[in-house]
């Protein structure tokens, strides 16, 4: 018997660039490989947008944050501030400015109703804010920013303790033993942070009007 003799078959002459551009064309035609890439698409600008949302923000707070703070840094305690941060800040030739906060009672006269609101006092001193501007409204109407602390006697307040206790500006405003005159209106405050005690409505006094109890 003759011996089986194995055949290789010639090459296939295949143009594969040819081949593809097929396929692709025809996945075209099907619709599948058109909705990929606008998967794609909506993917790829979806996170453009949420980095670029976070790239404003992150800015935006670097920006800000000093303001917020009132200044470049703080030093928060329940006891008076301690000498030896206020002698090296004053060796170091840095600015600052301290600020007393505390919840109390003010009321009205007895003469205008005498109601009373629980408020959140505070007592700032010359230079207040550091960073910042406080916004205030007087009794023209007119808005303005200032660094500055109340003058003694005197009181900023929110609009909504004026509101509840039916006082307006020029009126007289009782905080414990102090009577003070209403004298602007705090429109916005750049440090008011968002403790509880924040939340009621705000008195702004000097810190020189806090005397210590006898």
């Amino acid at each position: 018997m003759p011996e089986p003799t194995l055949r290789v078959p010639a090459a296939l002459d295949i143009n594969v660039p040819a081949m593809a551009w097929r396929q692709l064309r025809r996945d075209l035609r099907a619709g599948e490989l058109r909705l990929l890439l606008v998967a794609v698409m909506l993917a790829v600008a979806a996170l453009t947008a949420v980095g670029f949302f976070a790239d404003r923000l992150n800015i935006a707070l670097a920006r800000d944050a000093r303001a917020l703070l009132g200044g470049d840094a703080i030093v928060a305690t329940d006891q008076p501030t301690p000498a030896a941060f206020q002698a090296r800040a004053a060796e170091l030739k840095l600015r600052s400015a301290t600020h007393v906060s505390f919840p109390s009672m003010a009321r009205a006269p007895d003469e205008q109703g005498g109601a009373a609101r629980l408020v959140a006092v505070k007592a700032v001193s010359t230079g207040y804010p550091l960073r910042g501007k406080l916004t205030v409204r007087g009794t023209d109407g007119v808005e303005q920013q200032v660094a500055a602390a109340p003058p003694p006697g005197s009181a900023w307040v929110d609009a909504a303790l004026l509101e509840a206790l039916q006082l307006k500006l020029g009126d007289a405003l009782l905080l414990g033993d102090a009577r003070l005159r209403v004298q602007r209106v705090i429109v916005l405050e750049p440090d008011r942070g968002a403790g509880f005690i924040n939340f009621a409505p705000r008195v702004m006094i000097a810190r020189p009007t806090l005397r210590p109890p006898a």
